[in-house]
């Protein structure tokens, strides 16, 4: 039987460490035996290294995920759930604040001149009624009219917000047409609030999830995929790249073959809009984060410092190369999507890891 040297050297740093991790209690102690695991792990690696291989197991080269951050409730999700969890977030919220939430939903899920000319309507209408709180002709509309139809019906959140501001919506049995109609006059200032916080209300939408990694050296750390959401091709970005193509060459004059008119088509193309950063410290352990392709060079900075235990100085450097400009350069123009690997230089050498207790509590192997 063939018995992995992996599992024989992590078997044996766990026997030294045991006596250890006995009288261990507390944070203090669980972090301080993280460290000594580190140490074991990385010695455990090297012996590893050094010894002949007697086997290969079947390579499976990991595949990163994104994860979104809901606005409500803060709860981090994979991409792919995270719509109907935000859906259910706001329904949830309706019970708690109609009156915001629909003014927020109809921010989030309406846009351009639907939006736009459906806000300006909605305040329009309710303005009326209290600069002119006696005359009944502000206070009943037909469904039917040909401004609500185009306007306001198609508005996610219009027409409640119509009922929220008092509106009943009824037929009218004198002429079997359907009406809002404001049945009682509600109180000036409920009326002036929602036109308020129509009017302030802002989208929200799920924020991109940094998923801050710490990783031990291992073989699985050298390669991984990226999930099809770093790189899915909206309808705008397949515009852009056609007009941009377009204004690059005259096609009445080339003689287009299939690859040609797959490529003009976008087929196969990927335009990523994430990254995966990998930052290797000194002691060989992985920071890893998830940034947008539109982050900046000096967002990665202040993610490194952020996981520091202290302050200190120190440089980026792309392997191969020189030390990476702090500046707002984008990373897709830096080099860095759809993944990037940097070595952290400090200033100054450090005889403990640099990373801080909370990130030293993350370790885990890839």
């Amino acid at each position: 039987a063939v018995v992995s040297t992996q599992s024989t050297g992590g078997a044996a740093a766990l026997a030294r460490l045991e006596a250890t991790s006995n009288r261990s209690s507390g944070l203090s102690g669980q972090l301080e035996l993280k460290r000594q695991i580190m140490k074991e792990r990385q010695k455990s690696s090297e012996e590893q290294s050094s010894a002949p291989s007697t086997a290969r197991e079947p390579e499976v080269i990991p595949q990163l995920g994104l994860r979104m951050v809901c606005p409500i409730c803060k709860i981090s999700l994979p991409k792919p759930e995270m719509g109907p969890h935000f859906e259910n977030c706001l329904e949830k919220q309706l019970e708690v604040d109609p009156l915001s939430t629909t003014c927020t939903m109809i921010h989030t899920l309406n846009s351009g001149e639907l939006l736009s000319a459906g806000v300006k309507t909605l305040a329009t209408i309710i303005t009326n009624i209290t600069s002119h709180p006696d005359e009944e002709k502000y206070r009943k509309m037909r469904v039917n009219n040909p401004a609500l139809q185009k306007k306001v019906i198609p508005l996610v959140g219009g027409t409640e917000f119509l009922e929220i501001a008092g509106f009943v919506r009824i037929t009218d049995d004198a002429d079997d047409q359907e009406y809002f109609i404001l049945l009682e006059m509600p109180e000036v200032g409920h009326l002036e609030k929602c036109v308020s916080t129509l009017q302030s209300a802002t989208k929200i939408a799920p924020t991109l999830d940094r998923d801050t990694r710490v990783l031990q050296p291992s073989a699985g750390l050298q390669r991984f995929e990226v999930s099809p959401d770093f790189y899915r091709v909206t309808r705008e970005d397949l515009a852009a790249e056609q007009k941009r193509r377009a204004d690059e060459l005259d096609r009445s004059e080339i003689l287009r073959t299939k690859a040609t008119r797959d490529r003009d088509a976008g087929v196969g193309m990927r335009i990523y809009h994430y990254t995966v950063i990998r930052i290797r410290f000194p002691d060989g352990i992985y920071l890893q984060g998830t940034f947008s392709a539109h982050d900046t060079v000096e967002s990665v900075f202040k993610f490194v410092e952020s996981a520091l235990r202290h302050p200190l100085p120190f440089s980026l450097i792309v392997p191969g190369s020189t030390a990476l400009k702090r500046d707002g350069s984008l990373l897709k123009n830096a080099g860095l999507v759809p993944t990037g690997v940097l070595n952290l230089s400090p200033a100054e050498s450090a005889e403990f890891t640099l990373l801080s207790d909370e990130m030293v509590c993350k370790l885990s192997e890839m």
